[in-house]
């Protein structure tokens, strides 16, 4: 079975392939130059843009010395845990409980952690969430899921510059693109990521139900105060970062909680 990232190499050499292909055949040697630019242009966007566009939308800040949540601890020994180097740490100031993970690299990625969830969860629940997200580092997903973003957004952003010119304010690329976005989305970030990330943090933590407790309060939390992220990078947060605020379905990326507490815990609590 292909794994993420080799779906995510695969994604990214068929689309500058046929950038390419499509350059050359609208204005042959001079379109074949620019089908290269613009590939170039891309591939630049995802690789060394992505990570911090979204840090930067979130206006995330790295903690660094004075930590009094105990933050760089619980990273560094659950880190040497995974043997992997532990990843920058950054504190968003949204009342909003949830995390979130970038990078491009196991090696070199980073963890964010809004004001809200660190206020919320107590010490050993934070513990949980800072093992889910290594885990995703640990895996790659955050290479897959990043590329993903990356390239999803460039094409919702595109739908709503060009809905922003229209006169009257109509939408009609949104609704075209949308659909774009989310195939893009979906052919790199599937539920089973999800299921396998949670099973895999659990093992880190010995227990499932510790694990899903956390998951369902967070999931209740974000219900109740959803967060406001850039488009196509809900996938990148623990939980559905918008809740029931969601109104574009087809950007929609977490499996509901319920399977994913049924996949890790056998049960769903009521």
């Amino acid at each position: 079975m292909i794994n993420n990232n080799t779906k995510v190499w695969i994604f990214i050499l068929t689309s500058s392939l046929a950038l390419l292909v499509l350059g050359y055949e609208l204005g042959e040697r001079l379109g074949l130059l620019i089908g290269f630019l613009f590939a170039l242009t891309l591939n630049f966007f995802v690789f060394f843009y992505g990570e911090s566009r979204v840090l930067a939308k979130l206006n995330a800040k790295r903690v660094k010395g004075q930590d009094a949540w105990g933050l760089i601890d619980k990273v560094q020994r659950l880190s040497a845990e995974l043997h992997m180097p532990a990843p920058a740490i950054y504190i968003t100031p949204h009342t909003s409980a949830n995390a979130f993970c970038v990078g491009h690299s196991w090696k070199r990625g980073s963890l964010g952690f809004t004001a809200g969830l660190l206020q919320k969860l107590n010490d050993e629940e934070l513990e949980s969430v800072v093992a889910h997200q290594l885990c995703h580092i640990r895996r790659l997903d955050t290479f897959a899921f990043g590329v993903s973003s990356a390239l999803a957004n460039s094409v919702v952003g595109l739908g709503q510059f060009l809905d922003s010119i229209l006169p009257y304010k109509l939408q009609f690329f949104m609704p075209i693109l949308s659909p774009v976005g989310w195939f893009i989305i979906k052919c790199v970030v599937v539920e089973k990521s999800f299921f396998e990330n949670d099973l895999m943090a659990s093992n880190l933590l010995e227990s499932r139900h510790r694990l899903g407790e956390v998951l369902w309060r967070m999931e209740g939390l974000a219900q109740t105060m959803p967060l406001e992220v850039p488009p196509c990078t809900s996938h990148l947060f623990m939980v559905n970062p918008e809740g029931f605020k969601q109104k574009n379905l087809f950007l929609k990326s977490h499996p509901s909680i319920e399977v994913r507490l049924q996949k890790l815990m056998g049960y769903y609590p009521i």
